[in-house]
């Protein structure tokens, strides 16, 4: 697609400024381009870069010579329009790159009148929640002033709180063709790059000190040592406003759909509400999600589609779906199955891993043999399907979010039993491993695993091997930043990993 076009639709551009705090040197407009309005500004600039691009090859006038023959002149006609032809193409070739870069220099040098370079002051740091807030104003934009929040480990946040007045702060724009407005802004630092979001929190900042004596009775001509002792005291503030929900949404609705096809079945269960137990943060919203994520980035019909969600994913329900689907799958068709609840593995049946429904108290799940993972797997897997992907956010180990799904048990990860199932024909990626916790993804409101499988899956990944590999990183990665070293979660994977998603 050709930068013209692109201009008009979405453009992204990075500007890099030292963000620390003290004003640069404004711009001068160049005379008969006015500032007030940014499209009007960046044509008047686009104009200037273009007049300065090469000029096209010149007219040929061939005459022909008086010592030439006819034929002669002809040859050299012939020949010189090969030329020409040759110098047109390369030009046009060349022409399409410098206009592109043109536009690019134009509309940097139009942010750069308009908004100029970021300015960040009065960094402050929660300890308790892990987040930084500033204060964040742009050199020329007089009439933009915003709080920024972004999070970094305690581990990190007192050196980079030493080094903050000489980070480069990166601005991130969005243009349509009509209007320019900031999306994000970056703060790149030691190989990283902290995406913050805008926030209206505050954090409280006061010194308290506490006066510790030395209470021994002793001669009164001798001065008792005192030690003073100063922390920073900050209020917590409410760590949900800075949180990110419509990041698959816009991720979702900008994606090329691809064409749906017939030999492809969907079966979703998605439990956030249990009757019996603790419910799941965010699993109704994910399931919800990955069915949106099925149809248009994998093609499933409506037809093909079996979701099952909450109230609806009850003992009976899921089991009388699952045999109509499996009724109706063809040879050589395709199954995509999604779990996102509670997993028990059973004591009394060597910590036999289970489903566990909306509707069925956990100390009994063993007495429905059909929930059984054994179960689930070995009927995906001895249908007519070719091919079954199944994505599983449970760990089995009978904790999720950190609560134990056994009532008056204490939060201890039990290591469920391995389940065997064709492992040519289907391939099943897990939220952890099976003596992990399974996690929910506050700030993206969606469960941990989940999210990264659908944000993976939007953007491409169409091999089983990336899919998971991708989100097993990252999914470890948050983990450890969001929980710390005691709620890992490290996604597995077994079967066939060769398939294509």
């Amino acid at each position: 697609m050709k930068i013209t076009i692109l201009l008009t639709i979405l453009f992204l551009m990075i500007l890099s400024f030292t963000s620390c705090g003290r004003r640069g040197v404004a711009l001068e407009v160049p005379k008969k381009v006015g500032t007030d309005d940014f499209s009007t500004l960046l044509t008047g600039l686009t104009q200037r870069e273009l007049k300065k691009l090469p000029k096209p090859a010149s007219v040929l006038n061939l005459q022909k010579d008086q010592y030439e023959t006819s034929q002669e002149f002809d040859n050299r006609v012939s020949k010189s329009r090969k030329t020409q032809q040759l110098r047109v193409e390369k030009y046009q070739k060349e022409y399409i790159l410098n206009k592109s870069n043109a536009q690019l220099r134009a509309m940097k040098e139009a942010l750069q009148y308009t908004w100029g370079k970021p300015l960040m002051s009065n960094l402050q740091y929660d300890a308790e929640n892990s987040y930084f807030l500033a204060d964040i104003r742009f050199e020329n934009k007089k009439d933009f002033h915003k709080k920024i929040a972004f999070k970094v480990s305690r581990k990190e946040a007192r050196d980079f709180g030493n080094v903050f007045e000489v980070l480069q702060a990166q601005a991130i724009f969005e243009y349509d063709g009509k209007s320019v407005r900031l999306k994000d802004i970056r703060i790149p630092y030691k190989k990283k790059a902290y995406l913050t979001q805008f926030t209206n929190m505050t954090i409280d900042d006061t010194r308290v000190a506490v006066d510790i004596q030395n209470d021994i009775n002793i001669d009164t001509s001798y001065q008792g040592s005192k030690i003073r002792v100063t922390k920073n005291s900050v209020s917590t503030f409410d760590t949900s406003k800075l949180t990110n929900f419509s990041e698959l949404d816009k991720l979702l609705a900008t994606s090329k759909a691809v064409k749906q096809d017939k030999t492809k079945w969907l079966f979703v269960v998605g439990i956030e509400q249990y009757e019996f137990t603790d419910n799941i943060s965010y699993a109704k919203r994910s399931a919800e999600m990955f069915v949106k994520i099925a149809k248009k980035k994998l093609g499933v019909p409506n037809a093909n589609s079996y979701v099952l969600i909450n109230s609806k994913a009850s003992q009976a329900h899921i089991k009388t779906s699952m045999k109509k689907m499996l009724r109706r799958v063809k040879e050589g068709d395709s199954i995509y199955f999604y779990y996102n609840g509670h997993g028990v593995p059973v004591p009394s049946l060597k910590n036999e891993p289970f489903m566990l429904t909306a509707d069925t108290e956990p100390d009994y799940v063993g007495d429905e043999k059909f929930f059984s993972l054994q179960n689930i797997y070995s009927k995906l897997a001895d249908s007519k399907a070719k091919k079954i992907v199944a994505i599983v956010d449970s760990c089995f180990s009978g904790v999720t979010d950190g609560k134990s799904v056994l009532k008056g048990v204490a939060a201890t990860k039990m290591v469920a039993k391995s389940v065997s199932f064709n492992k040519e024909k289907m391939v099943v990626l897990s939220a952890g491993k099976s003596n992990q916790y399974s996690n929910g993804y506050n700030k993206k409101g969606h469960r941990l695993f989940s999210f990264y499988i659908m944000k993976n899956i939007i953007e491409g990944g169409t091999t089983i091997k990336k899919l998971y590999k991708d989100t097993k990183i990252q999914t470890y990665e948050t983990s450890i930043e969001e929980y710390g070293d005691s709620r890992t979660q490290e996604p597995t994977i077994e079967g066939n990993f060769r398939m294509e998603l």
